[in-house]
């Protein structure tokens, strides 16, 4: 899916539950992602995923990630031979369970099956699915199903195992300081600058989760305002910065 029709769909989450984002479209400058102009004051929205850093893992671990993302990826690969439609899948697998190579083939069968053989969300506005206990195979923990935001673009996942990651304030600095560097140019095309950051578990970012240290936190930055999104819900949290220059 292009990034823009993605940005478009944040967007369009981030206006039902911020309510002073001004009524009408917006320009599409690059950067910021999309300005709004009302009665001469032009408001600017940057938006930008939220991609947890990867750690060093353990080989153990990463023999069982292996494995689970191969399963994963060969029941998506039979669900679209069997004509399913374009799907966001989340499998989050049994902990008991520990996984060797002769799993991939009748696991990878079973989960596409599964799914095969469920009601599913038919977009991505539409209310998630999770599998019945009775329709998913036993060695799954949670199976999560949301329909595809154009009917093109899917994207199944395997847990990355250890529960979900958390978000720190560091975390968040990060990008805070990392998508700086683009307002300067942004400031040219408005007078207000937020930056919206994204926590979009169905994107190509790991399961995490913000905590309530970063939630409190103080954040340094050149933007009027840093909202913290999460896009299925949804719900925009507003985070604490207090504005710098741009550096």
């Amino acid at each position: 899916m292009p990034d823009k029709e993605r940005e478009r769909y944040y967007l369009s989450r981030l206006r039902t539950c911020v309510s002073d984002i001004p009524a009408g479209d917006p320009v599409e400058p690059e950067p910021p992602d999309f300005v709004f102009i009302k009665d001469g004051h032009r408001l600017g929205i940057e938006l930008t995923t939220f991609y947890l850093p990867p750690e060093p893992s353990k080989r153990p671990h990463q023999e069982q990630q292996a494995l689970k993302e191969r399963i994963v990826s060969e029941a998506e690969t039979l669900h679209a031979q069997a004509g399913g439609p374009p799907l966001y899948v989340q499998i989050i697998f049994n902990r008991q369970k520990e996984l060797q190579k002769r799993d991939i083939k009748p696991f990878s069968r079973e989960l596409a099956d599964s799914i095969l053989a469920c009601p599913v969300p038919q977009h991505i506005t539409d209310p998630d699915v999770k599998l019945p206990w009775e329709h998913k195979p036993k060695w799954a923990g949670i199976i999560r199903v949301t329909g595809s935001v154009d009917g093109m673009d899917k994207l199944w996942q395997a847990d990355a195992g250890g529960g979900v990651a958390e978000i720190s304030s560091e975390h968040i600095s990060n990008v805070v300081r990392s998508k700086s560097n683009c307002e300067p140019l942004a400031r040219i095309q408005c007078d207000e600058l937020w930056l919206v950051i994204v926590n979009d578990n169905f994107s190509r970012a790991a399961q995490a989760e913000i905590t309530a240290e970063a939630l409190n936190a103080m954040y340094v930055g050149p933007f009027d305002r840093l909202i913290w999104l999460l896009p299925h819900v949804p719900r925009g949290l507003n985070l604490w910065i207090k504005q710098s220059a741009s550096g």
